[in-house]
């Protein structure tokens, strides 16, 4: 068993960490199921800092994909590549410029062009949640210029990519072909593999494999195994997720904690999956050090700028397999 051989379960860490995702959920729960008011929790480390959510689909950047993307009535060819696009960029609003792009006729003067007007007009063309690398292996200076011929490269042989994923025996297999590509490293590959795994109520996932059969921790994640157990190798940081995510029941049980099952539209409950404990562990490693003075969050949290709960509550209204009652 890889908590007998790897944790302490009764170790601090181990309980911080349970009780880290019981009140980020719980503060989800109340802001939008119970439309309650700024603070939603008594934790100063929670009420002041940005961490995502313990459900990875509950983050509206997560919900702007599903529902303007992923249920979109496309190929699931051409939904593959606007997920890429979109990851890429990581930011909704450049996406909403340029819209859904067809990889068979994808032009990638015309990408570069909105990419650029966005830019001119001061408005920010990449996301600040992560780090979009400058590309500087290819021609230009210019990070929106080496975007365009990264996308024009994909697009040139996507028939082939796509055909290779649909025929892939593993999501681990499926991961290692968007790793492949130009532009995409291990994190944005596994994130692009994670959006194709979603349930999308009426019709099945863009990929026929589910988020509980494998994961790939990324830095953050390695870094939260690190503080659970004693310098996991790779193959024990992926037994250590998969106990996690197996045993997440009885270890909140055993905690007395009433955890915020997130319900789907039948009222049933959703357990936390491999990949939502794979992002659970990077955001814990974050509440850690902040807890413990070894480092500092990149955002704060302002309730002024933050989403009314009522617009947050709307983001979810569309989305398939969530219930918000």
């Amino acid at each position: 068993m890889a908590s007998k051989q790897f944790m302490d379960l009764d170790s601090d860490p181990v309980n911080e960490f349970w009780n880290f995702i019981a009140e980020r959920q719980s503060i989800w729960h109340k802001r939008v199921i119970e439309q309650q008011d700024y603070p939603w929790t008594d934790n100063e480390i929670l009420k002041n800092y940005r961490f995502t959510n313990v459900y990875r689909e509950l983050d509206p950047g997560t919900q702007y994909a599903i529902q303007n993307i992923m249920i979109r009535d496309e190929s699931r060819k051409d939904r593959t590549f606007n997920i890429m696009i979109y990851r890429l960029l990581g930011r909704k609003e450049t996406h909403e410029r340029l819209d859904f792009r067809s990889s068979e006729d994808f032009d990638p003067e015309g990408f570069e062009r909105v990419l650029k007007k966005r830019r001119e007009s001061g408005k920010p063309v990449f996301t600040g949640a992560y780090m979009v690398s400058g590309y500087s292996q290819f021609d230009s200076s210019d990070k929106v210029e080496n975007i365009s011929e990264i996308f024009k490269r994909i697009s040139q042989d996507f028939d082939e990519t796509f055909e290779t994923i649909d025929s892939a025996q593993s999501p681990q297999e499926v991961y290692n072909i968007i790793n492949s590509l130009p532009g995409f490293g291990n994190f944005l590959s596994y994130q692009v593999l994670v959006d194709l795994l979603y349930d999308l109520g009426e019709e099945p996932s863009v990929i026929e494999f589910n988020h509980n059969e494998w994961a790939k921790p990324g830095p953050g994640a390695k870094k939260g195994l690190k503080v659970l157990a004693e310098n996991p190798g790779p193959d024990e940081r992926l037994e250590i997720m998969r106990w996690l995510t197996e045993n997440q029941e009885s270890e909140f049980r055993d905690r007395g904690i009433d955890f915020n099952y997130l319900k789907d539209t039948e009222g049933r409950r959703r357990l936390l999956s491999l990949a939502d404990i794979q992002n659970c562990l990077c955001e814990f490693y974050k509440f850690h050090k902040i807890k413990n003075d070894k480092g500092r969050a990149r955002r704060k949290f302002r309730s002024s700028n933050s989403r009314g709960n009522s617009n947050l509550r709307k983001i979810y209204k569309e989305a398939p397999k969530i219930s918000l009652k």
